[in-house]
Order: C-alpha cells, then sequence, then structure tokens
C-alpha cells in the first residue's frame, strides 16, 4: 500500500518542486495551498505525514501545526516544516508545538530522503511496521463478563445439574422395577410349580390354580409399582421445592447486588464530584500563584530563565494532580518611553524627561509580536519534552500578543507625563500571563 504525503506550500513552484521529489520514493502525494485548505482535507484524509511550510497568507505554518496537534484525530501525523528562517528561536518554537524538525527552504533530495527513512516511510522498516500495526489489529481483545452473564450461567449450571439428577432417578426406577419383577415371577412360579406337581396326575397341570397365581403376582407387581412410583414422585417434588428454594435465594442475592451496586455507583459519583470540585479549587490557586510574578524587565526575555523555573514548577504540580489539558503562555509588550544612546541602541529615558520628548514610544506591531515570541533554547526544550513526558496529556501553547492587548490603558498623549510614569504603565503592560484549561 502507497504512503501519502500532504504538502502545504502557497507557492505552486515550491509545492510542485517538493511533490517530484516525494514521488521518487513511490509516495502518492496531495497539496493544499493553504493551511486552511489542508486543515479541511484531514477532515477526511489522513496522510502519512505533512511538509508546511512556515510563511503564507492567513493562518501561517506554526498556527496550522498547533490546530492539528490539538485535535486528537490528527495529533499523531508527524508534522516536518519548512522555512526560508533560521536561528534556535524559530526552530524551538516550531517544536514546542508539535513539529518533528525544521528543513531549510531550499530543500535537496537528500535532506527529504533522511526525513522519510527516519519516520519509517520509506525502506524496509516501513513494511516491517506495516506488517506489525496488520498483526496487533488481529488481537483479541479480553473482556469481562458481566453481572448478567455471570447469573444466566448459574442458572444453566443449577439446570443441567437437574437435569442430570432426574436421568439418574429413571434409570434406577427402570432397573429397581426390572429387578423386582424378575423376583416376583421367580417367586411366584416356584409355589406354582410345587403345587401342580402334588395336585396334578403325571404330565397334566390345574389351569384354575395356575391363573389365580398369575393374577396373584399381577396384583402384587402393581402394588409394588405403585409404591415406587409414589416413593419416586415425592423425592421429584422435595427436588423441585429445593429448586425453587435455591432460584429464590438467587434472585434474593441479585436484588440485594442490584442494590449494593446502586449505592456503590452513587457513592462514586459523589467522591467523583467532590474530588473535581477539589481539583478545579487547586487549579485556580495554581494559576494564581504563577501570575503573580507575571512581569519581566524591559530587556529580558519573556520566556526567560525565570518564566522556566514557574513553568518547570507548575508543571510537577499538574502532574501530581493528573491534569490533562492545556498550559497556554500568553506573552505582551509593553510601550516604553525610551532614549537614543548611541551605539548601545534604546534604553529607557531618565525618569524626569518629560514623555514628549522620547526618542520613541514603543515598538512597532509587528516587531512588537516578534519580541513576544522570545526564548531561551533551555525554554522550549523544557516544553518539548514536558509534552513527550506527559504523553500529551499537558499540551503548551505559546501566543504572542505585542503590545496589541495592554492590561492598563495608556494616557491618550503624552504632553504633561514624565517618563517615569509613563513607564510605569509600561511595566504593568510588558507581562506574561498563563492560563490553565481542563480538557
Amino acid at each position: 500500500m502507497r504512503k501519502t504525503a500532504l504538502v502545504v506550500d502557497d507557492s505552486e513552484t515550491a509545492r510542485l518542486v517538493l511533490q517530484r521529489i516525494l514521488e521518487t520514493h513511490d509516495l502518492e502525494v496531495d497539496t493544499a495551498e493553504s493551511a486552511e485548505d489542508a486543515i479541511e482535507y484531514l477532515s477526511e484524509s489522513r496522510p502519512d505525514i505533512i511538509f508546511m511550510d512556515h510563511e503564507m497568507p492567513g493562518m501561517d505554518g506554526l498556527e496550522a501545526v498547533s490546530a492539528i496537534k490539538d485535535n486528537p484525530a490528527t495529533a499523531t501525523i508527524p508534522i516536518m516544516m519548512y522555512t526560508a528562517q533560521q536561528g534556535e528561536l524559530y526552530v524551538g518554537q516550531a517544536r514546542a508545538l508539535g513539529a518533528i524538525g525544521v528543513l531549510p527552504k531550499q530543500l535537496e533530495p537528500v535532506e527529504v530522503s533522511k526525513v522519510l527513512e527516519s519516520l519509517r516511510i520509506i525502506g524496509e522498516d516501513a513494511e516491517s511496521r506495516e506488517k506489525r500495526d496488520r498483526e496487533e489489529a488481529q488481537l483479541p481483545s479480553g473482556e469481562y463478563p458481566s453481572l448478567d452473564q455471570f447469573d444466566h450461567g448459574l442458572k444453566e449450571m443449577i439446570r443441567n445439574l437437574f437435569d442430570q439428577q432426574r436421568e439418574i432417578l429413571r434409570r434406577e426406577l427402570e432397573d429397581s422395577q426390572e429387578i423386582i419383577a424378575r423376583r416376583v415371577a421367580d417367586q411366584v412360579r416356584s409355589p406354582a410349580k410345587e403345587d401342580a406337581a402334588e395336585d396334578t396326575p403325571e404330565g397334566k397341570g390345574n389351569p384354575r390354580y395356575t391363573l389365580h397365581a398369575a393374577v396373584a403376582a399381577l396384583g402384587v407387581l402393581a402394588i409394588i409399582f405403585a409404591l415406587l412410583f409414589w416413593y419416586r414422585e415425592d423425592s421429584w417434588r422435595e427436588l423441585q421445592k429445593q429448586n425453587a428454594e435455591m432460584q429464590r435465594a438467587l434472585e434474593a442475592r441479585q436484588t440485594i447486588a442490584a442494590q449494593d451496586s446502586l449505592e456503590v455507583r452513587q457513592q462514586l459519583g459523589q467522591y467523583r464530584q467532590s474530588l473535581d470540585e477539589v481539583k478545579m479549587v487547586a487549579l485556580d490557586s495554581l494559576e494564581w500563584a504563577v501570575n503573580q510574578a507575571s512581569q519581566y524587565g524591559v530587556n529580558e526575555m519573556p520566556m526567560g530563565d525565570f518564566r522556566l523555573s514557574v513553568l518547570q514548577e507548575l508543571t510537577n504540580h499538574l502532574v501530581a494532580l493528573d491534569f490533562r489539558g492545556v498550559v497556554r503562555i500568553e506573552s505582551h509588550v509593553g510601550n516604553f518611553c525610551m532614549a537614543f544612546g548611541g551605539a548601545d541602541g534604546y534604553g529607557l529615558a531618565a525618569p524626569d524627561t518629560p514623555a514628549e520628548q522620547c526618542d520613541q514610544v514603543g515598538f512597532g506591531p509587528s516587531e512588537a509580536y516578534e519580541m513576544g515570541l522570545r526564548q531561551t533554547a533551555a525554554f522550549a526544550n523544557f516544553v518539548n519534552a514536558a509534552r513527550a513526558r506527559t504523553e500529551g496529556a499537558i499540551r503548551y501553547e505559546i501566543i504572542s500578543y505585542g503590545n496589541s492587548s495592554p492590561l492598563l490603558d495608556y494616557p491618550p498623549t503624552t504632553s504633561g507625563i514624565s517618563a517615569a510614569a509613563w513607564n510605569e504603565i509600561a511595566a504593568n503592560n510588558n507581562r506574561v500571563d498563563i492560563s490553565l484549561y481542563p480538557d
């Protein structure tokens, strides 16, 4: 069966180049010219690998990776990013969102081959994995019998025992009747022969005495059979009575077990509800605690060493609470009043400087957005490793709002305001907020 690859790129030339490289490895290649088209494609199809471009109109590659990994139906599909950008920052961010790696925009066939081989999409290993998947899919899954199945089996066992006992009684009755009949016949024949020898002439018998003896023997047999029948019927009635008592006892036990089961389920439901309430209180307390130190310095990375220590401590508590869901990390950049410092670039203006004399107030939206995504390599590695350590139970989202969503509003004009007062507002807006969203 041919493997399928999905290429997502707004450039028709780039799609065609990568498609030809993949087809040399006998892959079936589907393409999409936007992230939105790719997500619509994934609602009906499941490729073996996705090659995702970074910069596209509308939803970009990083947003598409995040959306695909957040969907349980598509989260396990490997995604390889490729872009013209360079640097550990972008690589760490792509991996933190769930991409398996990043390739340069100018792809070489050997690089694509290595990726496909490492994922076992091509080569002998792919065939072995496909065979193993088929064998595992054929393994039966064990099921425990339900209470109804258990009761049915017990009833069948009791019914079989009674059937066996009835057959034994029937055979004993037939054997007893045959033995008694033989004994009575022998006893009747012996006196009859003696009387015939005494009272009749030689060679001749008396029909009247023979008839009387036969009638007497039949009468005795009838009485014996009646007694045996009454005895066996009485035994069978007693057995039926015992059977009815066992049935009633079984039904009573079933009723008690059903009542106990209902009470246990109700108690478990109340216990789970109380646990959920306690868990939500604990999560609210954790969220409040980690946001008490949300601000960061003007020259400090939003996701630096301090934020890493906060996230590590938070993750340990979430694992202990068996948390499953999303940890959303939202960064905001303040519009500081800055003065030009020559070779050192821009720095905070002196506190007593009038804000209207600042050389620059804040950064442009695009630059502020990029600044909000700055993070150390250690931070990016922890996010990626923590997701793998929890087997996807805890997922991280990093969102930069740049300077578009300030916590405190700035004054409408810098006139009459000092740089110190302006930068105090900017410092409150220069922050990282962490939110918890349970599944």
